[in-house]
């Protein structure tokens, strides 16, 4: 398999370069500069997809390193209190009479967006507790400067994120499915956007209906904006999940079309622009605070115990948690329902 992936990797570079030869031709075959340049592109993804391969593989075949188990596929969810069982401490939740149908769980699909220092602790807890379906939406690929996030490891530079957190992931819980979507939901072209409706439309497990909740975890007000209007057009709840540029605050807000308030109501609506020679700041703690809260407010309202929070802030200087509810503005508000009543499906 490596031999395989590396002589495709040179076919498709050798490709590459004979278009570029016959792109300096004249007349019509001027025209093929901007397939060369779309060539080159798609060779540039389709190497680094060939180095993803065979760092699997290596992983896979290594007999130097721990013995990697991968446990089978549960049909059910069990709460027999044994250790061989990845759901009695869960299940338990059910027999202390805190959750109804804790395995209703299973039914649920999300559709999160960003798996950076947020996105990626929400994944993973959401994986943990054995969600149905995690649809992951990124573009970009993991450097170095990534390795103050959770999961990811030096050995995966060059991946596309979306890959890592899959592989990842689906080796903690292969009852969870996964569908991931390199693409920069923010920006529309080779429509974007319209992929993203679209896949959000049809991401229930059973792809006959929406996902139950959108997931931002996202440093862009571009993208935040592009979910919330996602999310009022097909009337899917969304819960907004944000880390302030220096990394001393974070919020996480739950916006129901219609019934509560929107971005407008967010207390952190600017990120630093990105050019070289700045960044901004980013804390592996701070980062797993929000996505706790946020990992912890979607199972609230998914499977309908506890106080869903509508918006909470969070200060790391003062270590303070601040909540109150959020009302939508006037044009926005659902005809016949009341501001803030909670839409929760698992009530």
């Amino acid at each position: 398999l490596l031999a395989t992936t590396a002589c495709a990797s040179e076919r498709f570079a050798m490709s590459a370069a004979e278009v570029n030869v016959n792109s300096s031709l004249p007349g019509p075959a001027a025209d093929i500069k901007v397939t060369t340049s779309d060539l080159r592109s798609q060779v540039g993804r389709i190497q680094n997809q060939v180095k993803e391969i065979q760092e699997v593989v290596r992983m896979y075949s290594s007999t130097t390193g721990p013995r990697r188990v991968r446990r089978q596929k549960m049909d059910a969810m069990s709460p027999e209190p044994v250790d061989t069982n990845p759901y009695s401490r869960l299940m338990a939740l059910q027999s202390m009479g805190i959750v109804k149908n804790f395995d209703r769980v299973r039914n649920f699909s999300v559709a999160l967006v960003g798996i950076g220092g947020v996105g990626v602790g929400v994944a993973e807890m959401l994986t943990r507790v054995g969600i149905g379906k995690i649809i992951v939406y990124d573009f970009d690929t993991i450097e170095l400067a990534n390795m103050n996030k959770m999961f990811y490891r030096p050995e995966q530079s060059g991946w596309n994120k979306t890959m890592a957190c899959r592989h990842y992931c689906s080796e903690l819980n292969p009852d969870t499915t996964f569908e991931v979507h390199n693409i920069n939901i923010a920006v529309d072209e080779s429509g974007n956007k319209q992929k993203f409706k679209d896949t959000v439309k049809s991401g229930s497990t059973d792809r006959k209906s929406p996902v139950n909740l959108i997931i931002g975890c996202v440093d862009n007000i571009e993208a935040r904006q592009v979910m919330e209007a996602v999310s009022e057009e097909m009337q899917i709840p969304y819960l907004d999940c944000v880390v302030a540029d220096d990394a001393m605050s974070g919020s996480v807000q739950l916006i129901i079309p219609g019934r509560t308030g929107g971005l407008e109501a967010s207390p952190i609506k600017s990120h630093m622009d990105k050019r070289a020679g700045t960044c901004p700041a980013s804390l592996p703690t701070t980062d797993s605070i929000i996505a706790g809260i946020a990992a912890q407010n979607a199972l609230k309202f998914l499977l309908g115990f506890g106080e869903v929070a509508f918006l909470i802030s969070y200060n790391a200087i003062t270590n303070d948690f601040n909540t109150r509810m959020t009302y939508p503005l006037p044009a926005k508000l659902t005809p016949g329902a009341t501001p803030g009543a909670p839409a929760t499906p698992g009530l």
